[in-house]
């Protein structure tokens, strides 16, 4: 209708464990006007840059002749290593394990916001690998982050994703995806300390 296009970043879809996944816009595509694109470094390996593209053959020939401008020859024994991981099954049986210990520490995470900070916690409505978190009135989540760093605890203040005046201050994201569900009590419990001593 408007003549634009939309780029569909199928970003983190492997870590919906909780609902239904949503269909993807490319799927309801009548006028090829979505490209859909998406990567295995998430759920894969983030050294291999291996991600892909559906979209019409001549917008992927420039995207090819742009890429080649960024990186000459990517490797092709990663691709097609990639593509035998896929046809073989291995990436379904995959996804599947890391959505058990995504749902796993996505729980543990969820009961210890609610147990430490009851009334900061935002629940992600998907799933996904992280949580983002309300802070009370007042705190600085930059503040935060640098003194929870210094306690071994790493957190995303909120302002590197807001932009422009009157950006909230007080809120972070913390990721779990690479912490052990029974870390994460003791480490939102220190963090809660933190907030507490701050706030």
């Amino acid at each position: 209708r408007y003549g634009f296009t939309i780029i569909e970043d199928d970003y983190e879809a492997e870590a919906n464990f909780v609902s239904a996944p949503t269909s993807a816009l490319k799927s309801m595509d009548a006028d090829q006007a979505v490209i859909y694109i998406g990567s295995f470094s998430k759920s894969l390996a983030p050294g291999l840059r291996i991600g892909y593209m559906v979209a019409p053959p001549p917008l992927i020939a420039e995207a090819r002749l742009l890429r080649r401008m960024i990186l000459r020859h990517p490797p092709s024994n990663n691709q097609r290593t990639v593509a035998l991981f896929i046809a073989g099954g291995y990436y379904d049986a995959l996804i599947h394990r890391l959505q058990r210990v995504y749902r796993a520490r996505w729980e543990a995470m969820g009961r210890a916001l609610q147990n430490h900070l009851p009334d900061s916690a935002m629940t992600p409505s998907f799933g996904g690998t992280s949580y983002w978190v309300c802070g009370p009135e007042g705190l600085d989540a930059d503040r935060l982050a640098a003194a929870a760093l210094e306690e071994g605890i790493v957190i995303e203040p909120g302002t590197i994703f807001f932009h422009g005046p009157g950006s909230p201050r007080n809120m972070f994201r913390l990721g779990f995806s690479s912490i052990p569900a029974e870390k994460i009590e003791d480490g939102i419990r220190r963090l809660a300390e933190l907030i507490h001593r701050m706030a």
